[in-house]
């Protein structure tokens, strides 16, 4: 079936098709959704719906027909950069996430070393275990070369300085650090990494797209938070999402710069065609003025005030949530969290038995293979919806990991792990069908539980499982 008719439906049928095609999908509403949902609250949230909708169809590539959009941009990036304590020199763009933010980035850094590093003839960027995925996809988009650097498993898997400082160099035109990181919630040496690149001449990015508004407000509030932003002289460029802890709808990044200097390496133009001429500083063009405007009305709104009240109650929530689960025999938080994220992970029971368990209860975490010194975890970020929830949260925790303690595992990972080194030699399309078969993956869907599939993955190697990952996808 596809979505073309033949003459058209009315707006009611749509809208009852859609409220169908949605009846399976997870209500964010319900306070249970622990990953990826940033709620501001019903006031704001409806709000920023209006606003979005009322610059919907403004394209933000033409600030010439549409000055309001270039106006709010620029407003959001001033409060952006005031908030990580960036002087006037510094400039920036809003894009449509951290991705673009990040391949924006990588591009500006590789274009910078080919005019002030020609030397550089095989660039590369150096970056912990732990830095985002979307850092490997701009070097593989742009053709760059990925140094992954360890993280200290005993400081809160916070990048080795290390092993960063001896993995720069004469072809390294960028290193990244975290504030945090998405897995562990922990922020990097960023100031220890910065000033390792800087003595190279080297630029380095700080990934504060979950954690550069919500670090620079608890920094306000008086809490403890470590140095992250353009307060340290060799932090080139930050980029910073508000369609998340920003709590406007997605799509909505800023990438920042040091200065106009280093941004002018970021821009695309093209007039050497019969087309109009093309000047982005981004890498969409045409785009929607509907995130811009919904960003602008967020900061409008909340204010400040608003801001620290949501950081404080979900800092809060986080305290007692960590508490609670430390009373919880079986489980254990892997890293003290810089913020409002965590993982949760175990020695006695299967993780990943123990997120099928608690969807069974209405809740969604993520879970996450064993890698960088870290055991298979489940990653939370706690948000405004959560705050009422979290002694239900953990009396349903508490309930699902003495449950799994009792019943012991329904996942025999020893099997598992025996059948997959049987078939490590095959070629990919039987090992790949085979697996699947072991996983439970019957047809085009994913299984109800997870946890099989989930636990065979975590045994392969990573440029297996991203291949078998890549064939599923690409057979929906």
């Amino acid at each position: 079936m596809g979505a073309l008719e033949k003459d058209g439906l009315s707006d009611t049928q749509v809208l009852a098709e859609l409220d169908e095609l949605a009846r399976d999908d997870v209500d964010w509403r319900t306070g249970r959704i622990l990953t990826g949902l940033y709620d501001p609250g019903r006031t704001a949230y409806e709000l920023s719906a209006k606003a979005y909708s009322r610059f919907l169809t403004q394209n933000a590539l033409y600030i010439n027909m549409y000055p309001s959009a270039g106006r709010m941009e620029k407003d959001v990036v001033n409060s952006l950069a005031e908030l990580l304590r960036g002087d006037d020199a510094v400039v920036g763009n809003m894009t449509s996430g951290g991705t673009e933010s990040i391949i924006l980035a990588v591009k500006t850094a590789r274009d910078h070393a080919r005019v002030h590093r020609p030397g550089a003839v095989d660039p590369e960027i150096v970056l912990p275990i732990t830095a985002h995925p979307a850092f490997h996809k701009a070097a593989h988009y742009l053709g760059l070369r990925v140094v992954v650097t360890p993280v200290d498993p005993s400081d809160g898997f916070r990048a080795d300085v290390d092993a960063f400082r001896a993995a720069l160099g004469p072809n390294t035109v960028l290193g990244v650090g975290s504030a945090p990181n998405f897995s562990h919630g922990t922020i990097d040496p960023i100031a220890e990494m910065a000033s390792a690149a800087a003595e190279r001449g080297i630029l380095f990015h700080v990934d504060g797209c979950v954690g550069g508004l919500y670090l620079s407000f608890m920094r306000r509030m008086g809490e403890r938070v470590r140095d992250f932003d353009f307060s340290i002289d060799g932090v080139t460029s930050i980029s910073a999402d508000m369609h998340k802890y920003g709590y406007a709808p997605k799509n909505a990044s800023v990438l920042m710069y040091r200065n106009r200097d280093l941004r002018i390496h970021a821009l695309f133009t093209c007039s050497g065609t019969t087309e109009y001429a093309v000047i982005n500083p981004t890498v969409l063009s045409s785009k929607s003025a509907g995130p811009i405007a919904a960003s602008w009305s967020m900061m409008r709104h909340l204010g400040e005030s608003g801001y620290r009240r949501i950081v404080r109650e979900t800092l809060d929530a986080t305290r007692a949530m960590i508490a609670g689960i430390e009373r919880i025999d079986g489980i254990e938080v892997l890293a003290d969290p810089d913020m409002c994220m965590f993982t949760l992970g175990s020695s006695e029971i299967s993780i990943f038995e123990l997120d099928d368990e608690m969807k069974l209860r209405g809740w969604q975490l993520l879970p996450q293979f064993s890698c960088g010194g870290a055991p298979a975890n489940l990653h939370v970020s706690i948000s405004s919806s959560n705050v009422p929830l979290v002694d239900t949260f953990l009396a349903d925790l508490a309930e699902s990991v003495t449950l799994l303690r009792t019943r012991g595992p329904t996942v025999d990972r020893e099997h598992f792990a025996r059948e997959t080194a049987k078939m490590k030699d095959k070629p990919f399309e039987e090992l790949f069908l085979q697996l699947a078969v072991l996983a439970g993956l019957t047809g085009s869907g994913l299984p109800e539980r997870m946890a099989p599939m989930n636990t065979i993955l975590d045994l392969l190697p990573a440029a297996t499982r991203d291949r078998m990952l890549a064939v599923f996808i690409n057979a929906g």
